[in-house]
């Protein structure tokens, strides 16, 4: 009797300390001595959460087996340089294949840039973070904070180093439509959290609706102005057959000026960045001295790529044709930008070199497309491998990353999809070997560019989850709170992506393609996360959205109404010109933003938020 009573008590104690485990935190495991961390942090299942392709509690305190916290510090410095290594990753990808890619879909669409700014480069910035926002990491996290805080990184930190690296004119209209479409977008989710109750599939739907509406309004602007322009082009046809006059003249003159600066917000080229770099090199060396903080003249008229001659420059129908098939592989190989290399300095020269590893294994496997480059980056025997190659390597690795299945502190990789892709991407690569040529592309080279792109978005997917995983270990490791984490670097960790893009389009004369990501991604991402969270997420169905908000939610609103009114403010008094003291005045509101954030973090501040009031007793 006495040892079926003991049985009952112990089955009772497993099912408490079980249930103990589920509620657990993993910050309360590092509270334990490092000898017990081991086994805890792999039966705590928030631990489990904080994973994506590596499981760094487990490679921390089993695989390493952390005894004392001089080596838990040395560990996280290797975490750092683990973030670093994704971030070059994510930095090449979108250099090589992210940012050709966009150009080249964007031409073929017949996009103008604010279209292609709202679209294709703003989806490509914010998918991330939505699929970050919807992770397991952060089921219980504040949403509303977190995506605030990403659109206060993405517009006062971006945003500053656009304006600061080149002066440009926008469209008015476009950005002041923008600017008021994401003050609604806020000020709707705000609503919804606060005071909708619990979240419903109507009210998800009315949130994510605004984007449509967005979307709409930006296509019917461009059919609109294109419209204009051959109404305006068939008047002038019309007054050419009038009698000669002033008057004519005149109005001739007037809707040839109208025609002018509705195309200027109306092309899409493919730009000569090479010519555009070598130019900016001269002016680097002709004005050393110049002042540092003066905006220079907006002087840069790009050259256009004649993409079609630039794929056929190298072909002659009496060339055989597999004529330096493999000298041709060799050479699409070389992770060295030669043209990069001369034109760049010795810290330029040393980045080459540290990404060589990491770029070479990327065009082994990744299609690079590029319209500026003779043949457009074709070459035949390296795309016919890599049809085999690429879908093979991607599958598994998003198949493997759904699964979630891990090996100590490596995750387990899945074949069972990626082995069927053979049966179809064997015979494909021997039919393009056999059809096609090694002096120009194939006319189906544009499918290469729709890989590329995706396997683009897959790198700065796994790359953005890989780092929004170390920023939270790091957060946890040295006790700081994941919401402001989150909200901070782990803000600019991810914007970094969106940095290198947006910088790297600038200065290659997609100034308004960029400004209109600027504002359109965070939108985007802000209608996105917390319209799906409404639906998706089952404690805010259950429970209600205020725990969408967080203790820094009030912070990152005020801020974000202070961002986007001195933004407009600006605007009109420069008249939509972007100049260096506008992106210094961005730069100084993210600092403050910043500072203020670390103070309430830290108790040096009181937030925006009001104090919770208790009746007396």
């Amino acid at each position: 009797m006495s040892v079926k009573k003991l049985n009952g008590s112990d089955s009772r104690v497993s099912y408490e300390f079980g249930h103990f485990l589920l509620d657990m935190s993993c910050t309360m495991v590092m509270r334990l001595p490092y000898s017990k961390r081991c086994k805890m942090a792999t039966e705590v299942q928030n631990c489990e959460k904080i994973v994506n392709i590596f499981n760094y509690f487990s490679m921390m305190y089993c695989s390493f087996k952390i005894t004392d916290q001089f080596m838990e510090i040395c560990v996280m410095f290797l975490f750092v340089l683990i973030c670093l290594a994704f971030l070059e990753l994510m930095s090449s990808s979108i250099r090589l294949f992210f940012t050709p890619a966009l150009k080249i879909v964007s031409v073929w669409l017949h996009m103008n840039e604010y279209l292609t700014g709202v679209t294709l480069l703003s989806f490509g910035n914010a998918i991330p973070d939505i699929i970050g926002n919807l992770a397991p990491i952060r089921g219980n996290a504040s949403i509303f904070s977190i995506v605030i805080g990403n659109a206060l990184v993405i517009i006062l930190l971006n945003g500053g180093i656009v304006c600061f690296l080149k002066p440009f004119k926008l469209s008015g209209s476009s950005a002041t439509r923008d600017l008021l479409f994401l003050l609604l977008s806020v000020e709707l989710s705000r609503y919804m959290i606060l005071y909708g109750g619990k979240g419903t599939i109507l009210k998800s739907a009315v949130v994510i609706s605004i984007y449509f509406v967005y979307l709409s309004v930006n296509i019917l602007d461009l059919v609109i102005q294109r419209h204009s322009i051959r109404k305006l082009r068939r008047e002038i046809q019309e007054l050419m057959g009038h009698p000669p006059g002033v008057q004519r003249d005149q109005e001739i003159a007037e809707k040839r000026q109208a025609i002018y600066e509705l195309k200027i917000h109306d092309d899409m080229v493919i730009t000569d960045t090479a010519d555009y770099r070598r130019r900016a090199k001269h002016r680097t060396f002709k004005n050393t001295n110049a002042a540092f903080f003066t905006t220079s003249k907006v002087l840069d008229h790009h050259v256009p790529v004649d993409f079609s001659a630039t794929g056929k420059m190298l072909h002659d129908d009496r060339n055989p044709k597999n004529l330096y098939l493999f000298s041709d592989f060799l050479e699409s190989l070389n992770p060295i930008d030669m043209e990069d290399w001369e034109l760049g300095g010795r810290l330029s020269r040393l980045y080459q070199i540290i990404g060589c590893p990491l770029v070479f294994l990327m065009l082994l496997v990744i299609p690079y497309v590029d319209y500026e480059k003779a043949k457009h980056g074709w070459s035949k025997l390296l795309n016919c491998t890599q049809i085999i190659t690429a879908p093979f390597i991607y599958i598994i690795l998003v198949h493997s990353m759904m699964v979630s299945e891990f090996s100590g502190w490596y995750i387990v990789l899945q074949f069972s999809y990626a082995k069927w892709t053979f049966l179809l991407t064997v015979p494909l690569a021997i039919a393009v070997f056999a059809h096609s040529r090694t002096d120009r592309p194939p006319f189906y080279h544009i499918v290469f560019v729709g890989l590329s792109f995706t396997i683009a978005i897959v790198n700065i997917w796994i790359c953005t989850c890989e780092i929004e995983v170390l920023t939270s270990v790091i957060a946890i490791v040295f006790n700081i709170s994941s919401n402001f984490m989150a909200i901070t670097f782990g803000s600019v960790s991810i914007a970094a992506a969106d940095i290198i893009a947006n910088a790297t389009l600038v200065l290659q004369g997609y100034e308004k393609m960029v400004f209109a990501a600027i504002i359109g991604g965070p939108l985007f991402n802000n209608i996105m996360s917390i319209g799906i969270s409404l639906f998706y997420n089952e404690g805010v169905r259950q429970d209600g959205t205020a725990s969408l908000y967080g203790s820094h939610g009030e912070n990152c609103y005020v801020f974000i109404m202070i961002t986007i009114i001195s933004t407009l403010c600006w605007c009109f008094f420069y008249n939509f010109l972007m100049r260096r003291s506008a992106g210094i005045l961005l730069l100084f509101i993210f600092l403050l933003f910043f500072i203020y954030t670390a103070g309430m973090e830290w108790g040096f501040v009181h937030g925006f938020n009001d104090d919770t009031q208790k009746g007396p007793m």
